[in-house]
């Protein structure tokens, strides 16, 4: 059973990689629908649900150290297989991270002072969030 599951999510791993970027999400979203999946089906309700409840258990755990933004990627990628807006928005949302990425890339490479510059940005938006998280959970 856990290895039939695990060739399954490598399967929909490789047909998502090969998709173009900003439209990844949407294409998968239409290879869905065309497989019989457009029916509010058991199925269909049961992705919905699970990547709500993936999404929700996230957002607590993205509070805390550990994977919950990893993980609200997929309870999110579970909602846009179902949902067209949600697949538009993500397909977004990928093309803004490529495009913040590259800007990242091209400041690191120019110089060491580019370098500093992206080491201190990265230090303080972490202890900002590191101060955020304590401030939430433990002082009153």
């Amino acid at each position: 059973m856990i290895e039939s599951v695990k060739r399954f999510a490598w399967q929909q791993w490789r047909s998502y990689s090969r998709g173009r970027p900003g439209k990844r999400f949407q294409e998968r979203y239409r290879r869905r629908q065309e497989q019989g999946h457009g029916q509010w089906g058991v199925w269909r309700i049961f992705n919905l649900a699970l990547g709500i409840l993936i999404v929700a258990v996230s957002a607590v755990g993205g509070l805390l150290p550990g994977p919950g933004w990893g993980t609200a990627i997929i309870g999110f990628a579970l909602i846009a297989g179902e949902f067209l807006p949600a697949a538009r928005l993500l397909d977004r949302a990928e093309l803004e991270l490529r495009a913040f990425m590259q800007f990242v890339r091209d400041i690191w490479g120019h110089s060491w002072a580019g370098k500093v510059l992206v080491i201190t940005v990265t230090v303080f938006v972490v202890a900002v969030l590191g101060y955020a998280v304590y401030a939430l959970l433990f002082a009153g």
